[in-house]
């Protein structure tokens, strides 16, 4: 019988921009591979175009039903006996905590969770917090396999005794591919120096405070540019609290503070970069490490972002650019404003973080990593 995987995750975006090479090189080992998702975008035939089956799943992700959520267990577990699959690997919250025990009362042979974040559960505390650290234990005793992405993930989920230290690993990032995305020379299409910060638009994701660094630094220094690349979502009571108004945005580059350029194709987040003297995230959204800072590690730029869970995997402070607090808006500007005075660092500084993208954050490695992940649980590679 033909090996199979299923990879499961809340939306087919996360599994097909961070999980495509992981699911593509198992399956040129021989294995057949469905991504198991909610189909927001087509999903079905992009995965078709690099020849992986897509399953379409309902995952609501932000709901808090209990119904629901026993509800997508027996979806899962229906869906886990009809595949028969030899190894399931789930992502995101929900994907990890009902999938895992639909996993185990479907008794898939190998059961792989990755810890991508843990969400605003565990850093609002109260009951909401312990109700999920209570999912967490029971969905992750016995048999699963649990990869974080950060060491901080992996020392909470130790000290609340959620998981054994036999069962979890850590794999830092999802991995980039460091030969294609590497430094290039480009002719500078601006003078003074540009900084560059690619996100969602979110608060969390420190984008007020990028502006307002901003704003404090062009008054002396009106010729250094601040560019922001990523798409706005809508905010207020009936959207996500957390979205940044577009108006807002708007308004931040009518003011000539930034140049808010929208979302924009992967192809054109390179070009920016490549065009960018220093790569800015003054995140602390609860996330495993942010995959912008790595890409922009891989091409060779000083980074500014914050002493938080996941930023400070890829930053060390003084060697490939700078950690600031979260939300302080002077410590950011002063960083800011150290590579204005000292140019110098931003070749000294980028030449580190092109060896540590390598050292650490190669695609090929995270696969190695994972693969032997699979093979400790018992899978057959």
């Amino acid at each position: 019988m033909k090996k199979k995987a299923l990879f499961v995750a809340n939306t087919g975006f996360a599994l097909f921009n961070f999980r495509i090479p992981l699911m593509k090189s198992l399956s040129e080992k021989g294995w057949s591979v469905i991504a198991v998702a909610n189909d927001e975008s087509d999903f079905t035939d992009k995965f078709s175009e690099e020849g992986i089956k897509f399953i379409n799943i309902s995952i609501d992700h932000k709901g808090k039903n209990p119904l629901a959520d026993m509800a997508l267990i027996w979806r899962l577990k229906a869906l886990y006996n009809q595949e028969s699959p030899t190894l399931v690997h789930h992502f995101t919250i929900k994907p990890v905590i009902f999938g895992s025990l639909a996993a185990k009362r479907a008794k898939v042979p190998v059961i792989v969770n990755t810890i991508t974040g843990l969400g605003y559960v565990f850093n609002k505390g109260g009951l909401l917090m312990r109700t999920v650290i209570r999912l967490y234990k029971y969905a992750l005793s016995g048999r699963p396999q649990v990869i974080f992405q950060n060491h901080d993930d992996y020392r909470l989920f130790l000290a609340n005794h959620i998981i054994r230290k036999t069962n979890a690993r850590i794999i830092l990032g999802s991995g980039v591919n460091t030969e294609v995305i590497c430094p290039r020379v480009t002719e500078r299409s601006h003078n003074g120096m540009q900084f560059l910060l690619v996100s969602r638009m979110l608060w969390s994701k420190g984008v007020g405070e990028y502006v307002a660094a901003a704003e404090k630094i062009k008054k002396q220094n009106p010729g250094c540019s601040f560019i922001m690349a990523g798409g706005a979502s809508g905010g207020g009571a009936k959207g996500n609290p957390d979205a940044i108004p577009e108006k807002w945005l708007r308004d931040a580059e009518a003011r000539g503070i930034v140049t808010w350029l929208g979302r924009i194709p992967f192809h054109d987040v390179i070009t920016q970069l490549d065009n960018s003297d220093v790569f800015v995230l003054p995140s602390y959204y609860p996330e495993g490490v942010p995959r912008s800072l790595i890409e922009a590690a891989a091409k060779g730029k000083p980074l500014i972002t914050t002493d938080t869970p996941g930023c400070r995997e890829v930053v060390i402070d003084g060697n490939n650019g700078f950690l600031t607090p979260p939300r302080d808006v002077n410590s950011l500007a002063n960083c800011l404003l150290t590579f204005i005075q000292h140019p110098e660092l931003i070749e000294k500084m980028g030449t580190a973080s092109r060896k540590m993208a390598i050292d650490i954050f190669d695609e090929r490695k995270v696969l190695d990593q994972t693969f032997q992940v699979y093979k400790d649980a018992g899978a057959p590679l």
